[in-house]
């Protein structure tokens, strides 16, 4: 019997790609305070009838955003790559691979977003050049860069603001390493020892300030890739890991998860992204023409806490280009959010190659880094047919005065918004009766009922609110002062 079967025959708890139930169990009311509240999964939803969970794809635009075209990039830019808005610049750290098999983390700046400069830094040389964008490592030797990030712990010393971690042949062997950095440019390393064992993908880590910890997102094999979790508080000793995500057996038997490009939303406390790449494998040689090859194409998985993780379906978040175009092959995301007004634009790294179909000397300056751009919030939405369909929360206590919607409908659609009290009756002059229509597209819409929006008076209560809507896309809402 195949070993990913018969792993898969004795595995009584699938980990990922189901539908969870509610986080918030029972009808313990859930204090979301003025945090926005997302429709990612079901978690908010107590009851719902004529309404759907969506996942929603962003719009790819086509962009050249970063090309190979430096010596030091000349086989590829690759697929373990960081983008962030910092001090009002964008910054991106990614991964290249130069026709002599040295791999370089490399450093990229845009004033837009979509016109990327790489800057020469001087810190690293290569084959005598010093104009380089290279800052990390310092030589050629065996390294696989991964995501940088700032660090957000109150106690980090301001000169180590920016962290970095990447498997590495280091002073005390292979293992994935923590550098840190004043300007995300000059780094050192925080321990001569690795933190955790070599991991050999792009590895995520970032503090949580929800829990006040250090998380960490790294490969496991069970037997295929899946996807482990580290939670500490030491960045220089990780701990063990623990499977939070991986294929289960509604997955074809020759597909696992690659990467994960985990981020915490940074528009809502209680939501957690995942944006692994599928990898369907192609069989070995000698029935297949190369090893370890295969297609790879961008799922999503959300989280409430970091740890369990579902998914409102398996069709795929960043698809494949048609044949011919430079991502027909493989999609790797890029770790990071940018807001850009009610957009949100995320990165990734494209090829016209599978996995194992490439040689380091010959394929030159392959590879695209590209942009994708998404709604504000609007990774699932919650959809109402056009004959219509309500939606009742969990009970909820909140602050605040009034009540916004990311919201949209047809022109024949429509959104009311009743509010009940803890015995689920309508409050009195909130009802769906009083409650003023809202048509249109609107990131956020306040809801009000005969002219008023003032819910200051609710505040503390639990209370439920119930959404009749029809052909709409409900994807967030937040009580608001």
């Amino acid at each position: 019997m195949n070993l990913r079967v018969f792993a898969i025959s004795i595995v009584t708890v699938c980990m990922v790609f189901t539908v969870c139930h509610d986080v918030y169990a029972g009808d313990e009311p859930l204090n979301v305070g003025s945090g926005k509240q997302v429709f990612a999964d079901r978690s908010l939803i107590s009851k719902s009838h004529g309404v759907s969970l969506r996942m929603n794809p962003p719009r790819k635009t086509g962009e050249r955003c970063v090309v190979a075209d430096k010596p030091w990039e000349s086989h590829r830019v690759c697929a373990y790559n960081t983008v962030m808005e910092d001090g009002g610049v964008y910054k991106m750290w990614y991964d290249a691979i130069a026709d002599d098999g040295s791999r370089w983390l490399c450093y990229a700046t845009s004033k837009d977003g979509i016109r990327w400069d790489k800057p020469a830094l001087g810190i690293v040389p290569f084959q005598g050049r010093t104009d380089t964008n290279i800052v990390f490592p310092f030589e050629k030797r065996n390294h696989e860069p991964s995501c940088v990030f700032v660090d957000t712990n109150p106690e980090c010393r301001p000169d180590e603001r920016y962290k970095m971690v990447c498997s590495y042949d280091g002073p005390s062997g292979k293992g994935t390493y923590v550098f840190a950095s004043s300007d995300g440019l000059h780094w050192l390393p925080i321990s001569d020892k690795p933190s955790f064992r070599s991991s050999d993908t792009g590895n995520v880590a970032f503090f949580d300030g929800r829990i006040g910890r250090y998380v960490a997102y790294v490969r496991m094999w069970a037997p295929m890739r899946k996807v482990g979790r580290c939670e500490f508080d030491n960045l220089a000793d990780w701990g063990k890991e623990r499977l939070v995500f991986g294929y289960d057996k509604q997955d074809p038997p020759d597909l696992d998860l690659y990467t994960n490009a985990a981020v915490k939303y940074p528009f809502a406390d209680n939501l957690y992204l995942m944006f692994p790449s599928a990898y369907f494998h192609y069989p070995e040689p000698p029935k297949g023409k190369y090893r370890n090859d295969g297609p790879l194409d961008v799922r999503l998985a959300v989280s409430r806490d970091g740890i369990r993780w579902s998914s409102v379906d398996r069709s795929p978040f960043v698809p494949l280009g048609v044949e011919g175009q430079f991502d027909d092959s493989a999609i790797y995301m890029t770790t990071g959010i940018i807001r850009k007004g009610s957009e949100l634009w995320m990165y990734y790294g494209g090829y016209d190659f599978t996995h194992g179909a490439y040689n380091v000397s010959e394929d030159k300056y392959t590879g695209v880094i590209s942009r994708v751009v998404l709604r504000l919030d609007g990774f699932v939405s919650a959809d109402a047919a056009y004959s219509g369909g309500e939606l009742v929360t969990v009970p909820l206590v909140f602050s605040g005065k009034r009540l916004e919607l990311n919201v949209q409908t047809s022109v024949a659609g429509s959104v009311k918004v009743e509010m009940l009290d803890r015995n689920g009756r309508a409050v009195r002059g909130r009802s769906a009766e009083d409650a003023d229509i809202i048509k249109g597209n609107f990131v956020g819409k306040t809801v009000s009922w005969q002219g008023n929006s003032d819910l200051s008076d609710l505040a503390g209560e639990p209370v439920r609110l119930r959404f009749v809507m029809r052909d709409a896309k409900l994807y967030a809402f937040q009580f608001t002062e």
